[in-house]
């Protein structure tokens, strides 16, 4: 057989940190003329705003998105290229794991335009050589920048994106200014906890319920809350290497630096303190700070079954103590995200359940399974269809890249012709060989009453029980207004006979 026509995707990032730095546009250009000149289907750019840091992969949505579309079993892409491999990663460990899931699982490889590398062992050696580089660069950067940015906070300066209430000019040594309606949001949240004694969760719901958002024009949420209620910003304080965002923990008190800011308060020092009291309190009272059991001994046969049908979220699971009994309750409500506090005791959850259950037992429900029974007479044909059925996929996306402007209507002409081309030649081939198809379909009763058993049974654990109800149910919907519990059951069971 000819060459397979190689179908690629570009990766596209732009670092803030080098002059010759190129713009995305140029790179783009660049990988275009590079695959057009290799006679690749580019079909896709994957491009990160600008600014992103490529110290580490999962803070870049767009390369996540590209890693988990090349894991797929329908194999979009052949490669990725990129302008240079500093692109890809910037962090060896992450780099030499990637590629390698890439290379050896998923059969894409990775391919900079601007730095050519020859097949084999040695190859590798220089790829490595390079991103070697690029980390020893990253990492003494990164260096010089976090001394700059301390000895700027130590002196009041502001390093990073300023809080809700406030806005800030550009400029080096611009202070920041309040900005009313955002000013409003804060005091009103800190009036609601501390004078109003109003419970984060539900400070969350109010705000939302109210058309309130939060400076990103998210909604809010109690951590958002909690986090506004600690930000001494608000009582003219900088604090700086507060958060480890690596780790996602508190840094060590010793390490953070409180330093007088030279921006106007929005909060007295009293409230202020008078808010911190009632966190420290609420921290002892619920048991913040204890430590959490793992998560496996919290789980319930029912576990992420059951709806809210408010939101849409799935009722979170507490095993209750010595004042409240095992329940599910919807986790958003209890961030602030769902304005209904929509829960179930786990007896009432069980008994709702098999009722339901027994309601479908004996009702004629059955499962329905489409098979194509194939014979397969010559080898090279199965690998025909399947490249021909990728082929309809390549042209899909193509045609996509022209409509969201990523290609021209000359390059659309022109990946076209190239699917076109490789499909005649596919077809031809095809001629030659024969295959036979035998369509069949599966029907199997749902066995309810079996379902129930195994639920029944004392010595089925949370886990047969859960795998058992997924066989049959997606999901159930709980409301606690109507004190009704609705079943959603899979997609191939099909309704009564």
């Amino acid at each position: 057989m000819s060459e397979k026509l190689k179908e690629v995707c570009a990766y596209i990032r732009v670092s803030t940190d080098k002059q010759e730095e190129l713009s995305p546009e140029s790179q783009i250009r660049l990988i275009k003329d590079y695959a057009e000149q290799h006679n690749m289907l580019l079909t896709r750019i994957y491009q990160e705003d600008k600014g992103i840091s490529g110290k580490k992969a999962d803070k870049r949505p767009a390369f996540q998105e590209m890693i988990a579309t090349c894991k797929e079993k329908s194999h979009p892409y052949d490669a990725i290229l990129l302008w240079k491999f500093s692109r890809f990663a910037r962090n060896i460990d992450e780099s030499t794991y990637y590629k390698s899931v890439l290379r050896k699982k998923c059969n894409v490889d990775v391919i900079s335009i601007s730095e050519p590398i020859t097949e084999g062992m040695y190859g590798r050696l220089i790829e490595m050589v390079i991103e070697w580089s690029d980390e020893f660069y990253l990492y003494n950067l990164s260096g010089e920048v976090m001394r700059g940015m301390t000895q700027k906070a130590l002196k009041g300066g502001y390093n990073s994106n300023v809080p809700i209430g406030y806005i800030k000019e550009r400029g080096r040594d611009k202070i920041p200014q309040i900005e009313p309606k955002g000013a409003e949001i804060v005091r009103k949240i800190f009036n609601m906890y501390t004078e109003q004694n109003i419970p984060m969760g539900d400070i969350a719901a109010k705000l939302n319920k109210s058309g309130y958002r939060t400076a990103r024009g998210s909604l809010f949420e109690t951590r958002v809350v909690g986090y506004i209620l600690e930000n001494p910003f608000y009582i003219g304080k900088i604090r700086w290497n507060f958060f480890d965002k690596q780790s996602n923990k508190r840094k060590n008190p010793d390490d953070v630096i409180i330093s007088d800011g030279k921006h106007e308060t929005i909060i007295s020092e009293e409230q202020f303190s008078k808010a911190a009291n009632r966190r420290a309190h609420d921290r002892l009272r619920t048991g913040y700070n204890k430590k959490r059991r793992p998560a496996p001994l919290l789980a319930n046969w029912l576990s992420g079954m059951i709806k809210c049908s408010k939101c849409g979220a799935s009722l979170g699971f507490a095993r209750g103590g010595s004042k409240s009994v095992p329940n599910f309750c919807c986790w958003k409500h209890s961030k602030g995200l769902c304005s209904v506090h929509n829960g179930i005791t786990l007896k009432n959850a069980e008994k709702e359940v098999l009722s339901i259950l027994e309601e479908l037992s004996g009702s004629g429900y059955f499962y329905n399974y489409n098979l194509n029974v194939i014979n397969t007479e010559n080898t090279e044909r199965g690998y025909i269809l399947k490249e021909l059925k990728s082929l309809d996929a390549k042209m899909k996306r193509i045609k996509d890249a022209y409509i969201n402007e990523i290609d021209t209507l000359e390059e659309y002409k022109t990946n076209k012709e190239l699917i076109l081309k490789r499909r005649t030649e596919l077809n031809e081939k095809l001629e030659a060989a024969t295959i036979t198809i035998h369509p069949a379909s599966v029907h199997k009763d749902v066995d309810f009453q079996g379902l129930i058993d195994i639920i029944k049974d004392e010595n089925s654990n949370d886990t047969k029980k859960h795998n058992a109800l997924l066989e049959v149910v997606d999901h159930f919907v709980w409301d606690k207004e109507t004190q009704e519990m609705t079943v959603v059951l899979n997609g191939n069971i099909l309704t009564a006979k």
